[in-house]
């Protein structure tokens, strides 16, 4: 969780920036330790964009992202959340390598489910802990890479989409890319921590 969240001591009155989008870190329950909860990483201070994770005692989960960025009402959600990471590794290697066969999620629209699709199988892994230099405020952080990859073949191989998540110890997601065949398609900067906090929240159960 200490790569995943910004701290709590930072997190309360500030935020990270970037090109793109910012990211607020909102904790539920707001402790830096809790034994399972859930966070938001908001992409805008009214809460329009958003990824909504879980945790537990064993895993971190994917649980849900925006849809239309202008309606937070709007968003897709894993039918079970999906393991993307051990929720403890040793402090020096990488996660485990997590396999999940069902990817089945649904569209939701003023709150509520209308239609369901899936993302074939899914094979996702944490890197072990090495120092990168972010190119902003923060400096040289000590940083986990999360590969998340999905739309694989029912062998968790041949997979057509890889996100990697650029994680750092005390500052959470600074960086984020998207892979599609092995070719970048998308990509997020966010290496400045300023002040400030979000003034919207999200409206869905």
């Amino acid at each position: 969780m200490q790569y995943f969240v910004m701290n709590k001591l930072n997190r309360a009155s500030q935020f990270m920036n970037g090109p793109q989008n910012p990211i607020y870190t909102q904790v539920f329950p707001d402790q830096d330790f809790p034994a399972d909860g859930y966070w938001f990483w908001l992409k805008s201070a009214s809460a329009h964009g958003f990824d909504v994770k879980a945790f537990d005692q064993n895993y971190i989960y994917i649980r849900s992202t925006e849809l239309v960025w202008t309606d937070n009402t709007t968003f897709k959600r894993f039918v079970t959340d999906l393991p993307i990471a051990a929720r403890c590794v040793a402090s020096d290697s990488p996660g485990p390598e997590i396999q999940v066969a069902d990817t089945s999620f649904q569209y939701f629209s003023s709150c509520s489910a209308y239609k369901s699709s899936q993302l074939g199988t899914a094979l996702n892994d944490l890197d072990a802990p090495v120092l990168m230099d972010t190119g902003g405020s923060i400096g040289q952080v000590s940083t986990r890479v999360l590969h998340y990859r999905y739309n694989c073949d029912s062998a968790f191989q041949n997979c057509v989409d890889e996100e990697q998540f650029f994680l750092a110890s005390g500052y959470g997601l600074w960086q984020w890319k998207h892979y599609q065949n092995g070719i970048l398609v998308n990509s997020t900067l966010i290496n400045n921590i300023e002040p400030g906090t979000a003034i919207g929240t999200l409206p869905c159960a």
